[in-house]
């Protein structure tokens, strides 16, 4: 490899070079690919429609993405999705810029890529998620910020440091871990403290209350619908204690970071940070402020009660120039290799979806090529690092593959249950419709699941002239679908498309006249255990809304009653 320890220019050529080679590749993917949108990125699109300061559950940053794409290459899945490589794009220049001023040319390109190749980027490339859009908002905050400690920012520096944290709070409230780092590195880290407690400082500070200062009046007007919503997702009702969570959470993040970044990245601040000091040491603590107490927090929030799996995203941009230095400074080391080796086998045994034997298949292949590539670079930690990545870059370019031809690979790998949510929408509209033009057209459709509401609403397009309604279980609305009024529409000729056989007998006492007239249904493929995966809507008529009161005896009444329920799957033999 060309040494890079001294060449900036050169380190800055490779890392374009391949940034925008992947980016070449994931657009390619988006627009070949026939996934459909699932059913957040149609709520987002739907949000899209109009501009607000705010929507029912998040900021409004994303919305407002998918309304510039979509108003330039029209209303289709992949316009939705467009921004997402080019998002995690600029995140991955960023880590450069930032990894390159904080220790040199060869780990601002270790960093880049690294991040760039994280399995998580992948999947995230593919889809329109708020972490996408919020990544290149926190590198480019950490690297600013990097720039203001050293003395190198200028005005304009602080001012686009306070633009960026106040752009990435409109992104997602998970910046405030961002908020939460800088508070950490000013109490230990006289430069930054001293950059920070100035007049600059103040308007850095300044601007970024003023940018997200509007999201804030949004919510007060609107009883902080995001604000409640995302407090609702803590979901700290049920059990307060569940250390078999701490398991999944620490296997969820070898599948985000990767197996070999991850636990690198664990034996490098376990047991790597006593053998170093001075300057290199505080810039090692400066990253880690920014990596370990989102590690932390999410950790206890999975104990506590759940945590889904990118909810600790935004420790690895800090933590992918953190590994860099790792790496570069480390002895070689044989047992480590074989650990890590070990661990990835083990690890990969816990991804879900996939096949039994195609997660055993993948786990020992993964272990031999990381005990071969040590034997090929005599156990040096530089090595490990750029297997691993060879290692993401086969994994994401095999993703890619699938994604492009669901058809082909999903069924052989298991992987039809995983992409279910992006399948058969449009089908089922195409169905919807024809329904409606041999029936006539109701006076609304009526479904009974939020999923099911998002993905008629995007793919049916108003191509049925009927207002679409999200069912009431609860007395208020418990989300941005039941936020749809309930209109006088319903009292006349109403279409059910009811997805629950276990909420049919409380829909049908809401009716005066409630009659079953047909069945639409996709074919989604089949699950691990043999059972076909059906999306299927019964049909029936209904007038004469009346809503019941949602009382304990209402629940009560209809607690395990269910209508036209299909047969449940035989066990496989």
């Amino acid at each position: 490899m060309v040494n890079l320890r001294d060449d900036t220019q050169t380190a800055a050529r490779l890392t374009a070079l391949i940034l925008i080679g992947l980016l070449g590749v994931r657009l390619v993917c988006i627009l070949l690919s026939p996934l459909e949108l699932y059913a957040d990125e149609a709520q987002y699109w739907r949000w899209g429609q109009t501009l607000e300061w705010g929507y029912y559950s998040k900021p409004p940053l994303i919305a407002w993405l998918i309304h510039s794409s979509t108003a330039i290459f029209g209303d289709t899945a992949w316009a939705v999705r467009l921004p997402a490589p080019v998002l995690h794009t600029i995140a991955a220049w960023c880590l450069f810029l930032l990894g390159r001023d904080l220790g040199g040319p060869r780990v601002g390109l270790m960093a880049g890529i690294g991040y760039a190749l994280m399995p998580a980027v992948f999947l995230s490339s593919t889809v329109l998620s708020t972490d996408g859009v919020l990544m290149p908002l926190w590198a480019l905050a950490l690297w600013l910020l990097w720039r203001v400690r050293q003395g190198e920012a200028g005005w304009l520096g602080y001012a686009g440091l306070g633009l960026a944290v106040g752009a990435g709070f409109l992104a997602k409230y998970a910046m405030l871990y961002f908020a939460i780092g800088t508070g950490l590195v000013m109490l230990i880290d006289p430069p930054t403290r001293r950059a920070l407690l100035s007049l600059k400082g103040a308007i850095a500070l300044a601007l970024m209350l003023a940018v997200f200062a509007p999201h804030l009046v949004w919510n007060a007007q609107n009883s902080f619908a995001t604000v409640g919503h995302t407090v609702d997702n803590a979901n700290l009702g049920g059990e307060l204690f569940n250390p078999g969570h701490a398991i999944k959470f620490v296997t969820d993040q070898m599948g985000v970071f990767g197996p070999v970044s991850f636990l690198a990245l664990m034996a490098g601040l376990i047991f790597m940070r006593a053998s170093v000091s001075g300057e290199p040491a505080r810039r090692e603590l400066w990253l880690i402020c920014f990596t370990v107490p989102v590690l932390v927090i999410i950790l206890f929030q999975a104990v506590l009660s759940r945590a889904h799996a990118n909810w600790a995203a935004t420790a690895y941009p800090a933590g992918s120039v953190l590994i860099a230095l790792f790496f570069l400074r480390a002895q070689a080391n044989r047992p480590l290799w074989f650990w890590i080796a070990g661990l990835t086998a083990i690890g990969i045994l816990f991804v879900p979806d996939f096949t039994l034997l195609t997660r055993v298949i993948i786990g020992l292949v993964l272990a031999l090529v990381i005990l071969v590539a040590a034997w090929l670079s005599r156990f040096r930690p530089e090595g490990l690092f750029w297997t691993g990545l060879s290692i993401h870059a086969a994994l994401g370019l095999a993703m890619s593959i699938v994604l492009m031809a669901p058809q082909v690979f999903a069924a052989p790998l298991g992987l039809d249950n995983a992409l279910k949510r992006t399948r058969g929408w449009d089908a089922l509209s195409d169905q919807l419709v024809r329904f409606t033009e041999e029936t006539g057209t109701p006076s609304a459709v009526l479904v009974d699941e939020r999923e099911i509401w998002h993905g008629l609403d995007f793919y049916l397009k108003d191509r049925i002239d009927a207002p679409l309604l999200l069912w009431r279980y609860h007395e208020s609305p418990h989300s941005f679908a039941e936020r749809q009024p309930l209109t006088d529409a319903l009292d006349n000729d109403v279409l059910i498309a009811s997805y629950r056989p276990g909420l049919r007998p409380a829909i049908e006492a809401d009716f005066e006249r409630f009659e079953k007239v047909g069945v639409v249904s996709v074919d989604l493929g089949t699950r691990s255990n043999g059972c076909p995966i059906v999306r299927e809507l019964v049909l029936y008529r209904a007038s004469g809304y009346d809503q019941l009161p949602r009382t304990q005896a209402w629940l009560e009444r209809f607690e395990d009653q269910t209508m036209d329920a299909p047969p449940p799957c035989p066990p496989a033999d």
